[in-house]
């Protein structure tokens, strides 16, 4: 199995990139193909299974984290109705992990510590949400698809210096370890 960002080829991809050499040569590769974000995982079948967005990538202390991979664990919790990770600026490792926790209907009080600890339990300590913010799901951005607004989450993190409240923090000392 191998790992592969690549791109895409056709007459209809984006036309906003007509006549405006700066953005064509930022988005397209020189054989022509369009810069997806996507990475795929390459099996050993010759199948593609899709990986992660590269711009969902978090560079946390010089390691990469995938954020996919810590939203697929919390997700193993009881009561997690959804998640979502984007990366939030720190001084000492560049970025780390926020995650965004919707809860399910009769989720428990102590949902965010129990994601904790089961984050801790089944992922790198690197790769560990330093915050988990329990949300309505009417509480997150949407973007023009209707999906959850990364961008805008991490834009709302870097206006709060990082930090929104309230949070479990990865040392909080309230909750299970």
């Amino acid at each position: 199995m191998s790992s592969w960002s690549g791109g895409v080829r056709g007459l209809s991809v984006f036309a906003e990139y007509f006549d405006d050499p700066a953005a064509t040569a930022a988005a397209f590769r020189p054989d022509g193909a369009f810069r997806t974000g996507d990475t795929v995982r390459v099996m050993d079948d010759g199948t593609l299974r899709f990986a992660d967005r590269a711009a969902d990538i978090l560079k946390v202390g010089g390691e990469n984290v995938g954020a996919r991979e810590v939203e697929d664990t919390m997700r193993g919790v009881a009561g997690v109705a959804g998640t979502v990770v984007v990366a939030a600026p720190d001084p000492m490792l560049d970025e780390i992990p926020v995650a965004f926790v919707v809860a399910a209907s009769g989720a428990s009080d102590a949902l965010a510590h129990d994601v904790l600890a089961h984050c801790r339990a089944s992922l790198a300590d690197f790769k560990v949400p330093r915050r988990i913010h329990v949300v309505r799901a009417s509480e997150l951005p949407l973007n023009e698809l209707g999906k959850v607004s990364r961008a805008e989450l991490r834009r709302r993190l870097r206006a709060a210096g990082g930090a929104l409240v309230p949070a479990v923090t990865a040392d909080d000392t309230n909750g299970p370890r």
